[in-house]
């Protein structure tokens, strides 16, 4: 007889159905002999109330039953677990119930008198099968519960899915050394995200160097990006290297793109496409090594087109963009960005402000941050410095309080539960207690509210206006 147990996967609980008792007690007492766990039901109405209750490796049940029979028995098994495998044990003149089983889900189809090794053979396939499906699921929820808990990321801070995609993107990109485009709005965190992009690579432990073309004299940027020789110019006192050599084979991020000016964007595409550059006073080349990466805030299709950007530079720094999504698009990140700048200001103070109260919080997520997360760090600040003083501040229009709540002294996962539990029930609170604009305006899904609804105990029917 073959050795069916060597090959047995560690899910071993079987549920065995079927209003025969005496094959019943017989199928039974062979898989038991096997090492199997071993549930029998001769009602395939009582098996399916032990279904919701048990985790099982597969399912063999008997087509003709009295009340219901299997394929009905199968539908329901089918619903309530759609990877479960059954097999199905059938009469002679059955096939083609048999036949039709299968096409509706059924794992495998057994003729009667059973065979054992048959029967073992067949329970060790559909449970590998099982195994494989379970361990899958495991994995599947180990990363989705490690997405939902990543809040922060190489300095960046969200847990919207928009955040996750990009950190997805950010992860992709950095294993790579092509030219990446950043795009977001003012305040967003575009440096961060270089910065991600270089630390998470290989080139994390060469030079990262950051050039705001923005805050740069038209004047100096050649010298600056190229270096120059001594003498070279008027002032040129001592050799200069420039940024390109001194990033080395780091990364060099090229920050407001838009503000090169053209006859300097020409100069850049040269480097990108020789890969090298000549220092002013200079006949020699240098090899450029170095990852760019640049950052704009403008649509630069609409520079293009106003030709205040050379298209065959955008052709040449687009090779991987990356978009980041505003603050007012992200709104349920607003709490934990609070927090973190609360923490991140009463770091090192011996009087830290005490976290803010609930009404503060929906007061600040219901702002527009135009200025993004620069702009609610710097208010959180000013919150946290002037707390309930009086002021003629107009954008804080005089009510905002650092106030204390109720219960300060939480530990900070406490506090954030209690905040983002306070700020989902405000949010059903203005959609009248429905679920789908809810989930639109907090910016999750379905499934991610009704487990957050599980997990902080609220209840849904308090929120709906009564009839």
């Amino acid at each position: 007889m073959p050795n069916h147990q060597e090959n047995r996967p560690l899910e071993q609980r079987v549920m065995v159905v079927d209003d025969d008792r005496y094959l019943l007690m017989a199928i039974d007492q062979t898989l038991s002999l096997n090492g199997y766990a071993v549930d029998t039901f001769a009602s395939p109405v009582e098996a399916l109330e032990q279904l919701d209750k048990k985790e099982y490796a597969a399912v063999v049940t008997d087509i003709k039953m009295p009340v219901m029979d299997g394929l009905q028995f199968l539908n329901h098994v089918k619903a309530a677990d759609r990877e479960l495998p059954v097999i199905m044990i059938t009469g002679h003149g059955d096939i083609a119930l048999a036949v039709t089983a299968i096409q509706g889900g059924a794992y495998d189809f057994l003729q009667k008198p059973v065979d054992e090794d048959v029967l073992l053979a067949c329970l060790v396939r559909a449970m590998e099968k099982r195994r494989l499906v379970l361990e899958n699921r495991r994995l599947s929820l180990s990363l989705a519960e490690q997405r939902q808990d990543l809040t922060r990321f190489y300095g960046l801070i969200g847990n919207h899915p928009a955040m996750h995609k990009l950190y997805d993107i950010i992860k992709a990109v950095a294993a790579e050394s092509d030219p990446v485009m950043i795009y977001g709005e003012t305040g967003t965190g575009k440096e961060l995200v270089a910065r991600a992009i270089h630390e998470i690579g290989s080139r994390a432990g060469q030079p990262f160097v950051a050039v705001n073309m923005g805050a740069m004299p038209a004047e100096m940027m050649e010298s600056e990006f190229f270096g120059h020789l001594k003498g070279a110019f008027t002032g040129a006192l001592q050799r200069k290297i420039g940024k390109f050599e001194y990033a080395g084979e780091g990364t060099l991020f090229l920050d407001e793109i838009c503000s090169l000016p053209i006859a300097l964007q020409s100069k850049l595409l040269r480097v990108l496409e020789e890969k090298t550059i000549t220092p002013l006073g200079s006949n020699t080349s240098i090899p450029v090594k170095a990852r760019i990466i640049a950052a704009t805030n403008k649509d630069l299709e609409q520079e293009i087109a106003k030709e205040t950007f050379r298209q065959d530079l955008y052709f040449r720094l687009n090779v991987l963009p990356i978009r980041i999504q505003p603050l007012r698009e992200r709104k349920e990140d607003i709490p934990l960005l609070v927090e973190f700048f609360r923490q991140e200001y009463s770091y090192g103070k011996m009087q830290a402000p005490a976290p803010f109260a609930p009404e503060t919080i929906r007061e600040i997520c219901s702002r527009p941050w135009p200025g993004n997360v620069r702009e609610l760090r710097n208010h959180v600040r000013r919150l946290c410095i002037l707390g309930s003083i009086e002021h003629n501040d107009t954008e804080d229009r005089g009510k905002n309080k650092a106030g204390a709540e109720p219960g300060n002294g939480l530990p900070l996962k406490a506090y954030m539960d209690k905040t983002e539990k306070d700020y989902i029930e405000a949010t059903l609170r203005s959609n009248g207690g429905q679920v789908v604009p809810t989930c639109s305006q907090l910016g999750i899904s379905r499934k991610t509210f009704y487990d957050k609804v599980n997990r902080f105990a609220i209840d849904l029917k308090s929120f709906r206006a009564s009839d």
